[in-house]
C-alpha cells in the first residue's frame, strides 16, 4: 500500500508507544480523532503494521541469541518456511546478498542454541550456515536491549503478557474479562510491566507493504581500539533500527530502515566513512517469511 506523510508519522508515534491514545495521535498529526482512528485501522487491516507487545527475553530466561546467514541450493522460500517452522526462530527472511536466507535463533542456554543451529543446518537444501553469536544488544526498537532485574510474575501477569503479545492495543476491559480483575487493576499492572521493561508495546512494520520503507541488514568489522566510538556512532543513526555486538564472522550486525534507495546509498556511504569500519557487508530483505516476537516454546 502507498503511505503518505501522515501515515508514516502515525507509524513512528506508534513505534514509540503502541498504546498512545487516539487523542494524542490526533494532536501530533493535526487530524480529528475519528480520522486518525480510521487511518490506524486501515494500516493494521492492510497488514502494513502490527501493534504487539514484545516481552523482554530475559523474563523467560532466554539469554542466548544468534544470527544465521544461510546458503541454499534449492527453492529458497520452501527452505525458509521449513526453518520458520522450527521453535525459537523469531525471524526468517529471504535476502539479496552473499546468502539466500538470514535467520535469528534464541534459546535458554548455549547447548540448546547449538542444537537449534544444527537443526537448521540439517534441513534439506541448506548447504552452509555462518553463525554470529550475539553478545550485547545495543539498540532495538522493539525490545529494550538492557537486561532487566529479576521480576516475579504471577498468573495474571502472564495472562496479560499473552494478551499483549497477540494485540498490543487490546483493551483493559477485554483483559479484565479474561483475568476476572477490574480494568483499573489491569491498567495498573500493564503500566508497571512496561515501566519495569518486562514488555514493550510497539508498532512492527511490514516494509514491503509500507511502501515508503526499505529494510536492509548489514555487518561490520571494526578496527581494534575503535569499537566504542564506532558503535556509538552507529547507534546514534536514525536509520539504524537494530544493532548488536557479535562474535563470529563480524563484530556487529544491524538493520537499517530507510524511506528510499537513494537514502540507503547515502546511509552506507556514511557507515563506510566511520573511522573504525574496516569492512561492510549488506543484504536487502526481499521477503520476510517470519517475524514473530511471541514467547517461544521453551520445552
Amino acid at each position: 500500500m502507498n503511505m503518505d506523510e501522515i501515515d508514516t508519522r502515525l507509524y513512528e508515534e506508534l513505534q514509540r508507544d503502541g498504546r498512545i491514545s487516539m487523542e494524542d495521535l490526533a494532536a501530533v498529526v493535526g487530524l480529528s480523532r475519528i480520522a486518525v482512528r480510521a487511518r490506524v485501522s486501515r494500516l493494521i487491516q492492510s497488514g502494513a503494521l502490527r501493534i504487539i507487545g514484545v516481552v523482554h527475553p530475559s523474563t523467560y530466561e532466554i539469554r542466548n541469541f544468534a544470527h544465521l546467514a544461510i546458503g541454499v541450493d534449492g527453492p529458497v522460500s520452501i527452505v525458509g518456511r521449513a526453518i520458520a517452522n522450527l521453535d525459537n526462530v523469531p525471524l526468517v527472511s529471504v535476502v539479496a546478498g552473499r546468502f539466500a536466507l538470514i535467520a535469528e535463533v534464541r534459546a535458554t542456554n548455549m547447548a540448546a542454541l547449538r542444537a537449534l543451529i544444527r537443526a537448521v543446518a540439517a534441513i534439506e537444501h541448506v548447504v552452509n550456515v555462518e553463525t554470529a553469536i550475539y553478545t550485547e544488544r545495543i539498540k532495538d526498537l522493539y525490545a529494550p536491549p538492557a537486561r532487566i532485574p529479576p521480576t516475579k510474575l504471577d498468573v495474571v501477569d502472564r495472562q496479560i503478557l499473552d494478551a499483549l503479545e497477540l494485540d498490543g492495543r487490546v483493551s483493559y476491559a477485554e483483559i479484565a474479562r479474561l483475568t476476572h480483575f477490574s480494568p483499573s487493576a489491569i491498567r495498573k499492572r500493564v503500566n508497571l510491566l512496561v515501566e519495569r521493561g518486562v514488555v514493550r508495546i510497539s508498532a512492527v512494520a511490514s516494509p514491503g507493504l509500507m511502501g515508503l520503507q526499505h529494510m536492509c541488514g548489514f555487518s561490520v568489522r571494526l578496527r581494534g581500539g575503535t569499537e566504542s566510538e564506532t558503535i556509538a556512532a552507529l547507534e546514534a543513526m536514525d536509520a539504524v533500527s537494530y544493532l548488536s555486538l557479535v562474535l563470529g564472522r563480524c563484530d556487529a550486525i544491524g538493520t537499517l530502515m530507510v524511506r528510499s534507495l537513494p537514502d540507503l546509498v547515502l546511509t552506507f556511504d556514511h557507515i563506510r566513512s566511520l573511522r573504525g569500519v574496516t569492512e561492510l557487508e549488506s543484504w536487502m530483505h526481499l521477503d520476510v517469511i517470519k517475524e514473530s516476537y511471541h514467547t517461544p516454546n521453551l520445552s
